[in-house]
């Protein structure tokens, strides 16, 4: 039988944290949050097994990190008609673990379970997107993440890994069934799959002297074919639709590549820059087949999205003011992969600006605690030439994310 704690975390890596950038989710420990835009030459704590597997190296013993990341928020939208409707549920909670062990002085395994792609959100079943759009979206993606960091010589060092994916996709939505008869009450459309895929990953630090270091990392698309049910209820007459068909679906979660520079200004000062570039044009569209259903969705074979790559860019600093007390702040920009016509309230988010402040202690050389606290800035986005007319209308957003580790080494 699991043990509580175990089945708390589970549940907690379960829930999908409000989307990034497209479809991916922010930093998942609070040593990276709290330098959010700097963090891919001078993270250090377990999680590099996932973000920059070569800096697996650094580490010389066996090191745990455990986060929990609450994030809050808001999503409201006021259409061009007068109506108007806000995001139901304002909290989201993820987590991750992460272990990297030494096996000796050149060779580091890692391995780690995250949810780095996600998205969660409820709009009212009865709103303005009733029949228009779904009004409950969760995408859950659960990473396992082994990895190896292998030391090439003192100035370079290299690490590879596998992205092992678990993913479900959930979509509500009404469906009007008084367009057979008038006055016959609504009924809903679920549309539920699982599915797995796998990808490759790999990070190269080069130190460029004492005082400077570069990191590279990239990341390969990973394909996740969804199967499952679609069905359907108050079906007003035999003939008019089947309570449950096959659902097919398919989303191909982005590649990307990273370059991140680290600068020791000081002994206790260190600065660190970040450039990523995501490869969300992957995501044109999200097939719904439904099989002998699929007459119910009036000809639409598939949600479009047509997104575009982006690039996210940022900075961090991290201060040791004492041997047990470290500072860190960050800021990072990321620019929205969507565009006005496709534009879906089940992805509502905008170009985001990132600020960030944390800390570290650690006591007895071995127990760390790290804390951040996140804004999460978007401008009101203006949709006025949506495919979807419905959808036209401005959204506003407000997010807050609070993230804390443990980390141990043993």
């Amino acid at each position: 039988m699991k043990k509580p704690a175990t089945l708390l975390f589970l549940s907690l890596l379960s829930i999908p944290a409000f989307a990034a950038e497209g479809l991916r989710t922010l930093p998942d420990t609070a040593e990276a949050m709290g330098m959010a835009g700097g963090r891919l030459a001078v993270l250090d704590d377990a999680s590099v097994t996932r973000h920059n597997p070569a800096t697996l190296t650094d580490i010389s013993d066996t090191l745990l990190t455990v986060t929990f990341q609450p994030w809050h928020g808001k999503t409201d939208f006021a259409g061009a008609s007068g109506q108007s409707d806000s995001m139901i549920d304002p909290w989201k909670l993820t987590g991750s673990l992460y272990m990297a062990h030494s096996l000796n002085e050149d060779l580091t395994l890692g391995f780690g379970v995250n949810a780095p792609f996600g998205l969660s959100i409820s709009w009212p079943d009865v709103g303005a997107f009733r029949y228009f759009g779904a009004s409950d979206v969760m995408l859950q993606t659960i990473a396992l993440n082994p990895a190896l960091g292998l030391k090439i010589n003192d100035d370079v060092s290299i690490g590879v890994g596998l992205d092992i994916y678990r993913s479900d996709l959930m979509l509500k939505q009404r469906f009007p069934w008084a367009l057979v008869a008038p006055g016959l009450p609504d009924g809903t459309m679920d549309f539920e799959g699982d599915g797995w895929g796998i990808g490759a990953y790999f990070g190269i630090n080069f130190d460029l002297g004492d005082r400077h270091r570069l990191a590279v990392t990239g990341r390969l698309p990973v394909s996740v074919d969804y199967e499952g049910t679609f069905t359907i209820n108050n079906i007003p007459a035999p003939g008019a639709a089947l309570p449950s068909s096959p659902f097919t679906s398919e989303i191909e979660h982005p590649g990307s590549v990273g370059v991140g520079y680290s600068f020791d200004a000081t002994e206790q000062l260190t600065i660190g820059v970040d450039f990523e570039w995501i490869q969300n044009s992957t995501h044109d569209d999200v097939p719904l087949n439904i099989g002998a259903n699929q007459p119910l969705l009036a000809g639409k074979t598939a949600v479009p999205l047509a997104w575009e790559d982006s690039i996210s860019l940022g900075f961090g600093i991290e201060y040791d003011w004492t041997e047990e007390l470290t500072l860190r702040a960050g800021y990072l920009y990321s620019d929205s992969p969507m565009s006005n016509p496709t534009s879906n309230p089940a992805v509502p988010a905008d170009d985001r600006h990132i600020f960030s402040l944390g800390f570290g202690y650690t006591w007895d050389e071995v127990n760390t605690v790290d804390f951040a606290y996140s804004l999460i800035h978007m401008s009101d986005s203006t949709i006025t030439n949506n495919i979807t007319p419905a959808f036209n209308g401005v959204y506003s957003y407000a997010w807050d994310v609070l993230t804390l580790s443990y980390s141990r080494r043993f």
